[in-house]
């Protein structure tokens, strides 16, 4: 006769699956298990005092894998208000921008760009084009762009460019990134660290 446990350690000793009960007798105790940083109890004497504080222990039980974290509601799109003369002419040859299961395609023909130097000689020459990144949020400074805090002068770029102060803006060096994909991580308080990647297409041949 044979009895399959509910209850059973693996071979190895790596993994425990707990099918049935798991009853903890007093006095014992568990570490390991998540646990999110402690939070002052509220100070707060108005409603929108109370509601920061309590979105602020949300967001710890979510960082700290207590809680369910939200979920990136992010969009791309062409810069609506390109300037110079050479980007708006490359921009003006990108056919589309989209997005699905974390990989951005840029459809550009590639060849066809102009290549011109940043406004920030570090960055060289390049054929840009500006994307922007809608990230789901209202302001992009609680988010970290791969290791970097964004800032105030993010959303001033931003807003120059004619997005919205929840949008990113991206240069993309087309000429590198046509043959070796961008990958870029977000991450704030409360959401997972997502994974991006971008690639350029060239447009079909009609």
């Amino acid at each position: 006769m044979s009895y399959n446990a509910k209850n059973y350690t693996e071979q190895g000793g790596e993994k425990t699956v707990i099918g049935g009960t798991l009853e903890i007798k007093e006095e014992a105790s568990v570490t390991g298990l998540p646990s999110a940083i402690n939070q002052a109890a509220s100070t707060a004497t108005t409603v929108a005092g109370v509601k920061d504080d309590f979105n602020n222990l949300l967001k710890k039980l979510k960082d700290a894998g207590v809680m369910i974290p939200d979920t990136w509601n992010v969009s791309v799109a062409k810069i609506p208000t390109p300037t110079g003369e050479d980007l708006i002419s490359n921009q003006g040859k990108v056919t589309a921008i989209t997005i699905e299961n974390g990989v951005i395609t840029v459809t550009v023909p590639v060849s066809e760009l102009i290549a011109f130097p940043s406004s920030n000689p570090d960055q060289g020459t390049h054929k840009w084009i500006g994307m922007a990144i809608t990230t789901g949020l209202a302001d992009i400074t609680v988010i970290k762009y791969n290791d970097y805090q964004l800032t105030a002068e993010d959303v001033t770029e931003a807003t120059a460019a004619g997005c919205s102060a929840g949008d990113i803006v991206m240069w993309l060096k087309c000429d590198e990134i046509v043959t070796t994909p961008k990958i870029f991580t977000l991450w704030t308080s409360g959401y997972p660290e997502a994974i991006f990647t971008v690639v350029i297409v060239e447009p079909e041949v009609e």
